[in-house]
């Protein structure tokens, strides 16, 4: 174990292990537990939460999210024919599955559940504003939306969508630079991005995510190109369960520390692949497709729906109970109606984008 490579192993499975996917569920998972104390209990609640260890752990749930998928997307990269392709591939993975949430959220469950007459609610502001999630212009409320419940949030998951599309536009500049293929220019490169995210999340204005439980946010662009960097240098990085173990313990330490999140993106990335390449017996019906983008979009507006519908029954296991089924229903209509066959047409779908241009 502690002299096999993360490109041995990476390679003796063929590209596939089955602790990515593992990985996936349990951090969606993950959040989704964590939302349930700003859901169920309010933004004090979980400001008192997140300076306990319990804040602690789930504020590396994101950063190992993002590592993961920077390790991933990298291997994408470099498989892929052109640069239009690779950014062909984030766009049909990332904005359809996500357009139909928006839109659902919106137009069925806000126009349920508004305070508001519909013929007020359809012409709001905040309406369309909402709507401009599905570009990626994140804004998290509805006109008399939840307005009663703990949190009026709609749907705070989707705050780190446009961190992940820095994550991709970081990635094709490297790439179109050809930083990605000359591993020495890489790690200058990654420590220019350590010294100037920080500095540019210190002069970020506030915004509407303020009071949840977070790292802060640029740490994830930090987290997905250490896991860039991990893929880089696969074959020169030893996979080693010790080290992984000592690397999570590192990670903890830091987010509990004020400020030193920004220095978790190293550790987290290394304990992050160390779990990946992990390749434990596969579940069936886990396994019978990747739900963990569905789960991670339509959890939130299930959590809040459950509150509406129940706000006498402040219970954390009750909320739970609601939403992890309803939402994982909801995730599986995404992977089968959506992801998957766009996945499978993709590149028909990037030809033909290739043709038109």
């Amino acid at each position: 174990m502690g002299k096999e490579t993360f490109g041995e192993t990476f390679q003796r499975f063929h590209g596939r292990t089955s602790g990515f996917d593992y990985l996936r569920l349990f951090l969606a998972l993950g959040v989704i537990f964590w939302h349930g104390s700003v859901v169920v209990y309010g933004h004090d609640f979980d400001a008192r939460l997140g300076d306990s260890w319990v804040g602690a752990v789930s504020r590396l749930l994101l950063p190992m999210f993002f590592a993961l998928s920077g390790f991933l997307v990298a291997g994408s990269l470099l498989r892929t024919n052109s640069l239009l392709e690779y950014v062909s591939f984030r766009v049909l993975r990332i904005f359809p599955a996500l357009a139909v949430e928006v839109t659902l959220s919106a137009v069925v469950l806000g126009a349920l559940v508004t305070t508001l007459p519909l013929s007020d609610y359809f012409s709001e502001g905040e309406f369309f504003r909402y709507l401009g999630n599905m570009a990626g212009l994140i804004y998290v409320y509805l006109p008399g939306v939840f307005a009663e419940n703990p949190s009026r949030w709609v749907n705070i998951s989707l705050w780190t969508v446009p961190y992940e599309l820095e994550c991709y536009i970081v990635l094709l500049g490297l790439a179109a630079f050809g930083v990605v293929k000359r591993p020495k220019l890489f790690l200058a490169s990654l420590l220019v991005v350590q010294v100037l995210l920080p500095i540019l999340d210190h002069f970020a204005a506030a915004d509407q995510f303020e009071g949840i439980n977070r790292v802060m946010p640029r740490t994830l662009i930090l987290c997905f190109l250490a896991g860039v960097g991990f893929y880089i240098f696969r074959d020169r990085v030893p996979r080693h369960l010790g080290i992984g173990f000592l690397a999570f313990a590192t990670s903890f330490a830091l987010v509990l520390l004020p400020g030193m999140s920004y220095f978790v993106s190293v550790p987290i990335a290394y304990a992050t692949v160390v779990i990946g390449l992990s390749n434990p017996p596969k579940v069936p019906i886990i396994f019978s497709g990747d739900y963990s983008y569905g789960l991670y979009l339509y959890a939130f507006p299930f959590q809040q729906l459950h509150m509406y519908l129940f706000p006498d029954n402040t219970s954390w296991f009750a909320n739970m109970i609601f939403a992890v089924p309803a939402t994982a229903c909801f995730a599986y209509f995404s992977w089968t109606c959506i992801e998957k066959p766009i996945l499978r047409h993709r590149k028909a779908i990037v030809q033909h984008i290739q043709n038109r241009l």
